[in-house]
């Protein structure tokens, strides 16, 4: 992002490079604050109501109060209006704000800091077929909050550290034999052309309720590819017919190895292309829709 570009900072509209934030601030300190990215097509935000549900989520969970998640939107219009974007990832964090020390027990009353910033990616006709990646399988060792859409990526960004010095792009976590999510996606497998997925809230390996994991199954559902939420063994994982993996920067992608093995045919498979596709469409519906909105 070029450092002229225009954020938004508790309020207000500045250059990247005059941003400032307290270094007393928590997100800085402890990692305390939540965060959304939200990815725009011709100014059209994917799943917009999906990630400000989630978000208005993790602030509650965490307890950080004094924003209103449905300003996510109108903070994510005001960026793109400003930096001249239509197809953009917008991210945006709150944190629990500052105080004028470093204690682990917040002050009352903070003030949160808010913090976004859009930056270009390629438009919808870009999108011609799902992305094809390698990742590995670990255990997973972070907390157990993954509802909870944090900022305190530590563990996220050494299974990811992991992944490339493999020659992967992610890390599929696993937990008590149990496979949770990607270290920055959801995962699915597909048997026998039959999509699962796990479950969110399970204890065994519980994920972050995923917008491209919700759409999948709506996408799913007009595919005519069967679909169901269960846990998946570690074992399933590793003897899939597809493996495939979902985010905002990518809708869905196809795992094509998995610690150098490869998976099926090694590409993307036809219930991969089915749901790239469906969701796709689902994307110019809306972005159509928009647009005949006004």
């Amino acid at each position: 992002m070029p450092d002229a570009a225009l954020v938004h900072l508790d309020g207000r509209l500045v250059r990247g490079d005059e941003a400032r934030v307290s270094a007393w601030d928590r997100g800085f300190l402890f990692g305390d604050g939540v965060y959304e990215y939200v990815r725009y097509f011709a100014g059209v935000g994917v799943a917009l109501g999906l990630h400000e549900a989630r978000l208005a989520r993790s602030l509650d969970l965490t307890g950080i109060r004094g924003f209103d998640a449905r300003r996510l939107g109108s903070i994510a219009r005001e960026l793109l209006e400003a930096n001249g974007l239509r197809d953009a990832g917008v991210y945006l964090q709150v944190t629990r704000g500052a105080g004028t020390t470093r204690s682990h027990m917040p002050a009352p009353g903070p003030v949160p800091t808010v913090f976004a910033f859009a930056t270009p990616s390629a438009p919808l006709e870009a999108f011609t077929e799902p992305e094809e990646m390698r990742a590995i399988v670990r255990p997973d060792m972070r907390w157990h909050r993954c509802e909870i859409k944090t900022i305190a990526l530590a563990g996220n960004v050494l299974a990811l550290i992991e992944a490339q010095a493999a020659g992967a792009d992610e890390c599929i976590l696993v937990r008590g034999g149990f496979v949770g999510e990607g270290a920055y996606t959801n995962a699915a497998v597909v048997h026998g052309g039959r999509l699962v997925t796990p479950p969110v809230d399970d204890g065994a390996a519980p994920v972050l309720h995923g917008t491209m994991r919700h759409w999948v199954l709506d996408a799913a559902r007009e595919a005519g590819v069967p679909a169901e939420v269960r846990r998946v063994r570690e074992d399933e994982l590793r003897t899939a017919d597809e493996v495939l993996v979902q985010s905002s920067r990518r809708l869905v992608a196809a795992v094509t190895h998995l610690d150098g093995a490869p998976v099926g045919d090694a590409k993307a498979g036809p219930a991969c292309r089915a749901l790239f596709a469906a969701m796709r469409r689902r994307v110019a519906r809306e972005v159509r829709e928009a647009r005949a909105a006004g």
